[in-house]
């Protein structure tokens, strides 16, 4: 089993391989013209909405959870 280390994200268009997952929006908005989505709370770009709404999920309603129980 090979191991990539280096280049954890995949373009599904080219098959280019990134280090960073913001290589690779940059590579789709430029490279393909792939609509990027925002998120609404940050600014941070993702490839797909799915993406987008993890990060949601996890980065930005977990600390709306936290700060209500903090109490």
């Amino acid at each position: 089993m090979k191991l990539f280390h280096h280049t954890k994200f995949l373009c599904e268009i080219d098959q280019v391989k990134f280090k960073t997952y913001e290589e690779l929006t940059l590579h789709m908005r430029q490279i393909h013209h792939h609509p990027i989505v925002k998120c609404r709370d940050c600014g941070k770009e993702f490839v797909h909405e799915k993406d987008r709404l993890h990060h949601v999920r996890e980065e930005h309603e977990r600390k709306v959870d936290y700060r209500k129980h903090k109490d």
